[in-house]
């Protein structure tokens, strides 16, 4: 097995020190790793240390479209403790990557760091890893079970990339597409119509109305009621960032990764949580659950 060079170093004979000792494991049933392979430089893997089985894939983009997931280690380090692949972009980092300041007017902005065919790029790469004889993934990437995820602005790079066949469900956290014209979306190649070409469910994410995102995800809802796919719109009163930073995503993320469980590991306990009259996010006070197409019956 190709073991990441960066995971540890020897610095004297017979003395070990990890260099990541300070990266999250999650608290799943399966301790997660982070780095970046030689292949993938690119791009940050979190997953299972040791993977059984064939593992469901979470194609991850980050918030303001930085090249970086250090701010969400936390929880992408619990997804992928669940039994989850998790390719995010951006190189591994062991502190968070700068941030670049951009004028007022959204016109005048240099490109984004990091544009939505990294998130494709890196399946091509999962699924040629899982045929190749030799590789750590040989046998463990479940191809029809993929999820494409994003926070912000890597949530419209999710929904850009959403038309790819291959994907089996959308994540749309603290987002929603702009108005058609608007220099946010021209900048991820989007238009308002993109949303009729989803062939795959799709859940929204929002932080309540104190959220930024929540108008345009709020026209997002009533445009998908317009469509024949299963969506449902959760809000939590958390704002825009989320609790991503906090051990294992915090409570606003317990919600996207019910949906990832229920959706590509068919977890029961998981489906509950968004199926049925009274499921779980229907009657969690700190949750706002609406749903498009789900079984709502008893």
């Amino acid at each position: 097995m190709k073991i990441p060079g960066i995971l540890a170093a020897t610095l004297l004979v017979g003395t070990t020190v990890s260099l990541k000792a300070q990266d999250p494991t999650g608290s799943g049933p399966h301790p997660a790793i982070n780095y970046s392979d030689p292949g993938l430089p690119t791009h940050t893997v979190y997953r299972p240390q040791t993977m059984q089985g064939r593992l469901p894939v979470i194609l991850w983009g980050n918030g303001s479209c930085v090249n970086s997931s250090f701010g969400y280690r936390e929880f992408l380090a619990q997804v992928a403790s669940e039994g989850f692949i998790v390719l995010a972009i951006g190189p591994w980092r062991d502190s968070p990557a700068p941030r670049e300041q951009r004028p007022g007017d959204p016109a005048q902005w240099p490109p984004f760091e990091t544009h939505f065919s990294q998130l494709l790029d890196a399946l091509d790469w999962v699924v040629g890893e899982s045929q190749k004889s030799g590789s750590e993934f040989a046998g463990h990437v479940d191809t029809d079970k993929v999820a494409v995820m994003g926070h912000s602005c890597g949530a419209l790079q999710a929904v850009k990339a959403s038309a790819d066949p291959r994907i089996a469900t959308t994540l749309v956290l603290n987002s929603g597409l702009f108005p058609d014209g608007d220099q946010y979306m021209v900048r991820h190649e989007l238009v308002r119509a993109d949303l009729a070409k989803l062939h795959a469910p799709i859940a929204y994410f929002i932080g309540g109305e104190t959220d930024v995102a929540w108008v345009n995800s709020e026209q997002d809802w009533l445009d998908l009621q317009k469509l024949d796919i299963m969506a449902v719109n959760a809000n939590m009163d958390v704002g825009h960032g989320g609790t991503y930073s906090m051990p294992g995503g915090g409570p606003f993320g317990a919600g996207p990764l019910a949906w990832l469980k229920y959706r590509l590991q068919g977890d029961q306990e998981a489906a509950a949580m968004f199926t049925g009259a009274n499921c779980g996010l229907c009657d969690a006070p700190d949750w706002q659950l609406r749903r498009h197409h789900l079984p709502v019956g008893n």
